[in-house]
């Protein structure tokens, strides 16, 4: 069984509250590789080679991130430029992404309310892609109203177990 590989992207994870415990729980398990592309490209410059190598050894991918005004944080766009360009656009007739499972898990500042029925929505451009690739969606994970005062750290380790479950329903 091959690994699944979380792309964390989280521009200041000290101060998170959810995305840091959601990473904490999936690092538990041996089957998942956490990959805080933050921490790693910390002037911005992808190594595209590292990064198609730890794609191509991956079963499932899951990009994790905070929302920033209904969006992923810039590092991540310029990952998912770089790596999916190149994975799609290989010389060969191997398409890199093609087939293998692919999902997101989003934290949220607002609440919920804010959210129903819109999040896949504002997560569609994500999903086009995923489809473009010729991979698997799989479904969307979320944890909403991650702001100091709004979520408690019982209803974040609460999360962080169902992110857990959630990894492992969808290893490939």
């Amino acid at each position: 069984m091959k690994k699944t590989l979380i792309i964390l992207a989280h521009p200041d994870l000290t101060r998170s509250m959810a995305n840091k415990k959601l990473k904490e729980e999936a690092e538990k398990n041996t089957d998942i590789i956490v990959h805080d592309i933050y921490k790693e490209y910390p002037n911005g410059k992808i190594d595209l080679e590292k990064e198609l190598n730890l794609v191509k050894e991956t079963g499932t991918l899951v990009l994790q991130f905070p929302m920033q005004w209904f969006n992923c944080p810039s590092l991540l766009k310029e990952w998912i430029d770089t790596v999916f360009m190149a994975a799609h656009f290989t010389e060969s007739d191997k398409k890199i992404l093609a087939n293998k499972k692919i999902g997101l898990a989003v934290t949220t500042g607002g609440v919920k309310e804010i959210y129903e029925g819109k999040l896949e929505g504002i997560l569609a451009p994500f999903v086009l892609s995923i489809d473009y690739l010729n991979a698997k969606n799989i479904p969307i994970f979320s944890v909403h109203g991650v702001m100091p005062g709004k979520i408690s750290e019982t209803e974040i380790e609460e999360n962080a177990k169902k992110y857990v479950e959630y990894l492992k329903n969808n290893i490939e």
